[in-house]
């Protein structure tokens, strides 16, 4: 179950109210920003950001506020309050908001959230906002006529993904989730992914909402009042398991290959067909990676990445031959939900904050390629055939500096020869940097994942020819993690 750590907005303030009545507001800290860094230092990698006033009064009113943290965060963040037009939320994802909320206006303006949904796929979460029965907006001010069931129901008709239901009479009061709520919408709306908000004061209620089978929970008063811990909430992020899928143009089409060590390079299949396959078998994101773009000195595979986009369910992160502005606006216009960058941004450092501040740190990876030598680790960049001087320690806290969302560190001397990642070398990093670490490199069994997860400590695990040869499944791979205590969304 994804944990979002809440930060509500007034007059610039981090306040909480109580059952959503304006007047009723405690101040918990007059500045978000350091709340929102102190839940990136703890591990955590998402926010629930609201601006209350543009709640209340149908038009962001914070925006400094708002572009302060998304600008110097690395933190997955889903906005709401006060969006009203497309201008709005333009802004929202250039300042790098991952996801906007939208409540009153599907309600008031239906036609317009339609548009809104399919020029923004999936970029918009739908807020239900519940009283006794009842959907609510306006910042919780008005009661709409229609009814939840049917509400719901136009929603599902719409294809909408993800919703958060807020119980208000809950909200800030600290006395448990509506369980019986939720369980109900499961079971009438199973194609829903659900986040619960309101109420939610323990570890415990976390645990009961997961048991029923919701896919996140806003967290908000429990954390201020010291009810429940950052260390608890980040013990409660799932791992992700994600395929790559490493392409090469070979006689005409683009064709996914597999090596030992970067080298002898082996087809393994259609891009399209093993993409499709790993989204439907239940992996978290999905890695596509052009490996001979930089060396070629040519442009990305803008085609492909589009192709792939279109046929699955999960995030896709595109890399491999990178070098403008242009290149990540056009990959993620295609469809790209994260960028992985490395030759570019160890050749002109500057291009890695240029990227960080036009597109936000939560759409950009640093894939670090590493070679060991001798009590360090070495980075390469050209696809892995060229050694750098760069220490592979010191770049990843340079790039953690200068704003990079995430790594993903693939040991050469590991890729491809089945014998375990490299966990000296993720333990070293955990030890060195804050932002979520993707494992790359050399997993050959179902143990592998486990110690880069408990040894390595690792937030996800990234694999390529044991999927692709089918020795072992994403399903059967989920179900020894949770068997072993390592909490995976199945």
């Amino acid at each position: 179950m994804e944990i979002n750590p809440a930060i509500d907005i007034i007059k610039g303030k981090c306040v909480r109210l109580v059952r959503g009545k304006f007047g009723s507001e405690k101040i918990y800290s007059s500045d978000p920003l350091k709340i929102a860094q102190t839940f990136q230092r703890a591990g955590l990698k998402r926010l629930h950001l609201i601006d209350l006033e543009g709640a209340e009064k149908g038009k962001i009113k914070n925006w400094e506020t708002i572009k302060k943290i998304a600008q110097n965060t690395h933190l997955l963040i889903e906005f709401g309050g006060g969006i009203r037009s497309e201008g709005d939320i333009k802004k929202l994802l250039d300042i790098g908001i991952n996801k906007v909320i939208l409540g009153s206006l599907v309600l008031r303006e239906p036609e317009k959230f339609k548009k809104f949904l399919r020029k923004f796929k999936g970029r918009i979460i739908v807020g239900v906002d519940v009283k006794r029965g009842g959907i609510y907006y306006h910042g919780w001010q008005k009661k709409s006529k229609k009814g939840l069931n049917s509400f719901l129901k136009d929603l599902a008709d719409l294809k909408v993904k993800t919703i958060i239901c807020t119980d208000i009479e809950r909200d800030g009061a600290l006395k448990g989730p509506n369980l019986s709520l939720y369980k109900k919408l499961l079971k009438k709306f199973p194609n829903f992914e659900i986040v619960a908000a309101g109420g939610i004061k323990s570890e415990q209620d976390l645990k009961k909402l997961s048991k029923i089978g919701l896919s996140g929970a806003v967290i908000g008063k429990a954390i201020y009042e010291r009810k429940i811990s950052l260390k608890e909430l980040k013990s409660m992020e799932p791992k992700k398991i994600i395929p790559c899928l490493d392409c090469k143009f070979v006689g005409g089409k683009w064709k996914v290959v597999k090596g030992i060590k970067f080298d002898n390079l082996k087809l393994t299949g259609d891009p399209l067909k093993l993409a499709k396959k790993y989204s439907e078998e239940g992996a978290d994101e999905l890695v596509i990676l052009d490996i001979s773009a930089s060396q070629e000195n040519r442009k990305p595979f803008f085609n492909l990445v589009k192709g792939v986009s279109k046929i699955i369910k999960i995030p896709l992160i595109a890399g491999g031959g990178i070098s403008t502005l242009s290149d990540i606006e056009k990959l993620l216009k295609a469809g790209a939900a994260k960028i992985s960058l490395n030759t570019s941004i160890v050749k002109n450092p500057e291009f890695l904050s240029q990227a960080v501040k036009k597109f936000g740190s939560s759409k950009i990876i640093a894939a670090i390629d590493t070679k060991k030598r001798g009590n360090f680790w070495m980075v390469c960049i050209l696809g892995g055939t060229k050694e750098t001087k760069l220490n592979a320690i010191k770049w990843a806290k340079k790039v953690e500096e200068k704003g990079a969302g995430g790594l993903l560190p693939t040991s050469k001397d590991k890729d491809g020869a089945k014998n375990g990642y490299d966990i000296e070398l993720l333990k070293k990093l955990k030890e060195n940097v804050s932002i979520p670490i993707i494992a790359s490199g050399g997993a050959g069994k179902k143990e592998h994942f486990f110690e880069a997860f408990k040894k390595g400590g690792a937030d996800a695990a990234l694999a390529a020819s044991l999927f692709h040869f089918k020795e072992l499944t994403i399903k059967d791979l989920k179900k020894y993690l949770k068997n072993k205590k390592i909490l995976v969304r199945c």
